[in-house]
């Protein structure tokens, strides 16, 4: 027995030692990630999708690298540029997923850095690899210097957007959409209902190419100091090969990584320490103290309940649900803070929830200045949300406005029976008792119930609309029905009261709360970000998936269902 006693307490000695050198090593190390050299240069990584935030996970670094959110990037090039010890940023410019609106944003950025006399230099492996290269090559023009891998490709291509539809596959498949809407240029339904553009569909998709493209072609003249002719003649002629580009003076010479890496350690003969985006952060993040200003991030569809992770086929991602938002919006009541910034990225959804969140955001902006800063998307019920603030800011490349509405279901029964042999026995006990389900197609008189209920909403918008922008219902009416705008185009129709990104927003609300332009600020986060281990789990996206496999289990096609009557669905143009 006292062999077993003296073993545990050696035991628990030696877990005592241990875990005193593991807390050791861990203060030792964020001591020195604290600790910046005096003459550094900044190393980013930037690809993929950049989420808004990066996930709150402990110890993520533990199982790869996590992506690189735009905050963090803000965060980070706004120290680089203030902070001294920062000499030079170095930006290795990979596959990228992201909007055009987050792009504009780190251009800006970038370009700060350059006007603090802080040489800039991008590399690319290739901008783009039998795939476009726009959006890559785009960013890089943000820099001073762009080198090319010698085996790199500049695919400045211009830009295509190729959209699907279900109708045909419906045909074959013996299913009928009905889905009524709203507005010619309401086009989320025609992926339902048609086999190609309508008239005002083609429209809608020339002008938003039209505006990408004229954006595109502005921010590459101004970065490589050509005038806009050639940026549109590069874009009209590409893609290029590596010498092709370096002959034209898109790129300024052509490397491998490793040289690049080592050539930008030095600046003017002094040798410079590489650091990583996380340890300027740990050491120099901004916005940390002064007057309070709070930040609410509303990202994703726009459902009722929490926020949180859809995992559903098709219509799945982020969720902004309204009672998280709401709550959030009374929490910023009662924070103390001078003003606050509304950050959306959403394609709108539930007509119901995105009022649950207009009203508390209108409430506080009663209270205090409520800014909104757009960014790759605030459209649809991500506009409705908006309405209210006290400014409402855009990035160019914003996509945006979609003020319309539609609802429908797919009538599967031919589907079943034709098909798989399945037939139904109906019952009901009044006319509309099966109004909402997805066997049965409208009868005339449902069809009307469904029409005046988007009726309904369509007149609320234009109501939200109209006292938000001091416009007439007329006004609001003759830009809406479904339009979609990119920012630059909804600033032109007074939807918008400037274009930028959060920069701009950020000197919004110091002007609206009465502060220097310069003062400093503490920028608070609500609601706080939530692993996406934990949105998985959370209640309503379990109940969906369980309902979605129990449909499938019990034989039946479950109908998709869009996340609500204001929602414009994915655009992505490259």
């Amino acid at each position: 027995m006292r062999g077993k006693t003296r073993a545990l307490v050696w035991l628990l000695v030696l877990t005592g030692v241990v875990g005193l050198g593991v807390l050791g090593f861990l203060i030792a190390v964020g001591v020195a990630a604290r600790h910046l050299p005096g003459q550094a240069v900044l190393h980013l990584e930037i690809g993929g999708a950049i989420p808004e935030a990066s996930p709150e996970v402990p110890l993520a670094g533990l199982f790869g690298a996590t992506p690189v959110s735009r905050r963090d990037l803000r965060d980070g090039l706004v120290a680089a540029a203030k902070d001294a010890r920062v000499r030079a940023v170095r930006v290795r410019i990979n596959e990228l997923a992201t909007g055009l609106a987050t792009l504009q944003e780190l251009r800006a950025l970038l370009e700060r850095v350059a006007e603090a006399g802080k040489p800039t230099t991008a590399y690319l492996d290739t901008a783009g690899e039998f795939a476009p290269g726009n959006l890559e090559y785009y960013l890089a023009t943000a820099c001073d210097r762009i080198v090319l891998n010698p085996l790199g490709d500049v695919n400045l291509v211009g830009l295509s957007a190729r959209v699907p539809f279900m109708r045909g596959t419906f045909d074959k498949l013996g299913i009928e959409p009905e889905f009524p809407g709203i507005g010619e240029y309401k086009t989320a339904r025609f992926f339902y209902t048609h086999k190609d553009f309508t008239p005002a569909h083609r429209e809608m998709m020339e002008w938003l190419l039209a505006s990408y493209g004229e954006q595109l072609a502005v921010g590459i003249a101004e970065g490589r100091g050509v005038s806009e002719e050639e940026a549109r003649h590069w874009i009209a002629s590409g893609p290029f090969l590596g010498p092709e580009a370096l002959a034209r003076g898109m790129v300024d010479e052509l490397a491998d990584w490793e040289s690049v890496r080592q050539e930008t350690a030095t600046l003017k003969g002094k040798g410079l320490q590489e650091i990583s985006l996380t340890r300027l952060l740990r050491s120099s993040r901004p916005d940390t103290s002064g007057a309070k200003i709070a930040v609410v991030v509303g990202q994703g569809a726009i459902m009722r309940g929490e926020s949180g992770f859809s995992p559903m086929p098709m219509f799945g991602g982020d969720v902004m649900g309204a009672d998280t938002l709401a709550r959030a919006w009374r929490q910023v009541r009662r924070s103390g803070a001078k003003a606050a910034i509304f950050r959306i990225d959403s394609p709108g959804g539930s007509a119901v929830a995105s009022e649950i969140i207009r009203a508390e955001m209108a409430r506080t902006a009663e209270e205090i200045p409520v800014i909104v800063s757009m960014g790759n998307v605030a459209a649809s019920g991500g506009y409705w949300v908006a309405c209210g603030a006290r400014r409402i800011i855009a990035s160019p490349g914003t996509i945006t406005a979609s003020i319309g509405v539609f609802g429908g279901h797919l009538a599967t029964s031919d589907f079943f029976e034709d098909k798989l042999g399945i037939t139904w026995g109906r019952i009901d006990t009044s006319p509309n008792a099966a109004i909402y389900g997805g066997l049965d197609p409208w009868t005339p008189a449902q069809r009307e119930v469904v029409e005046r209920q988007l009726h309904r909403i369509y007149d609320a918008f234009l109501e939200r609309v109209s006292q938000a922008r001091r416009m007439s219902r007329e006004e609001v009416d003759a830009v809406g029905r479904g339009r979609v705008f990119t920012g630059a185009q909804a600033l032109e129709r007074k939807l918008v009261d400037g274009l930028g990104g959060f920069e701009e927003a950020l000197a919004a609300a110091r002007e609206e709360a009465g502060l220097a332009a310069d003062a400093p600020v503490q920028l608070n986060v609500f609601p706080r970000p939530v692993p996406i281990w934990k949105r998985l789990m959370q209640h309503g996206d379990e109940a969906s998936l369980r309902a979605f496999l129990r449909a499938l289990a019990q034989g039946r096609l479950p109908a998709p269902r869009v996340p609500g009557a204001v929602w414009l669905p994915p655009m992505e143009i490259r």
